[in-house]
């Protein structure tokens, strides 16, 4: 065995060893506590053929989720205790990042997207069950959802279409603070600054890097041509040319993510997450408590 691949292994042992350590602690974030899957109000009533299972079996999925996320946190949490002790050197917090931490962040920044669709997903499935079983004239269809079925290339609704088609669906029932918690998971300023569109650039381009390296440092855009016009007074002012465009080249680039600031980000995003479960679950509470007997 190569020297450099025994010291490669004797760091791993190291950094795993006092990984586990500070694991084994009583301070780790998020709560260490889990959701538990406390679903027997949902068999209060019969809604209908198999409704019962298909919104247990769903709502345990997404259960699994966010324990799963939670989980995930605490391992991300303890990883960047160890690797506080590594700044001065480099190439072995690369080294342990690389190994241990880069798997766990990306599944955390999927994360709150991935229960965004899923709270949509099964809210639209379920309270369609409670609804056919609350009212009589309501109908087993689901417009611009159902439309994508029969069809031999699937034409798969957009997140906002199905959020409308929640909102439809949920329109008998109060249902305003529910979705004004699910509007703030995964919102604007988490995707676009706090992790810089991570979770689309790296299911689609290139993503930026977490903790060091600088990606795409040369871009390419579509400007507006421009061009100098004297003014009355002798000097020039830039303006655009109307109807004309340009190829511009420039250096620039997207630069790291801080991993502890993606840290506290999505830690935030995993509170804005339970606390949209949560809500989820006391609508269904009060919605099938009003099927009939």
């Amino acid at each position: 065995m190569l020297e450099s691949q025994i010291k490669y292994v004797e760091l791993l042992k190291t950094a795993y060893e006092e990984y586990l350590q500070i694991y084994l602690s009583e301070d780790l974030k998020p709560s260490l506590s889990y959701l538990k899957y406390e679903f027997d109000f949902i068999n209060d009533k019969n809604i209908g053929v198999l409704g019962n299972e298909m919104i247990v079996a769903d709502l345990r999925e997404v259960t699994n989720l966010l324990n799963e996320w939670n989980h995930l946190l605490h391992r991300w949490y303890s990883w960047n205790t160890v690797l506080e002790s590594y700044k001065e050197e480099r190439q072995d917090e690369w080294e342990i990042e690389s190994e241990f931490v880069k798997l766990i962040i990306d599944k955390c920044l999927f994360a709150p997207s991935r229960v965004k669709d899923a709270l949509i997903n099964i809210g639209i499935e379920g309270f369609h069950q409670i609804r056919l079983a609350t009212d009589e004239n309501y109908e087993d269809k689901i417009a611009d959802y159902d439309a994508r079925l029969p069809k031999l290339k699937p034409q798969y609704p957009s997140r906002p279409m199905k959020e409308k088609i929640l909102g439809k669906i949920l329109s008998f029932s109060n249902h305003a603070e529910f979705f004004d918690k699910l509007s703030a998971l995964n919102g604007y300023l988490y995707q676009k600054q706090s992790t810089q569109d991570y979770r689309n650039l790296s299911s689609h381009s290139i993503a930026p890097r977490i903790t060091a390296g600088v990606v795409s440092p040369v871009n390419r855009a579509i400007k507006k041509m421009t061009e100098m016009r004297e003014n009355a007074d002798g000097s020039f002012l830039e303006v655009e040319i109307e109807d004309e465009f340009s190829v511009v080249y420039s250096y620039g680039g997207t630069e790291p993510l801080d991993r502890n600031e993606l840290f506290e980000a999505n830690i935030e995003e995993f509170k804005k997450a339970t606390g949209c479960y949560d809500e989820f679950k006391k609508l269904l509470k009060k919605t099938i408590s009003e099927i009939p007997n």
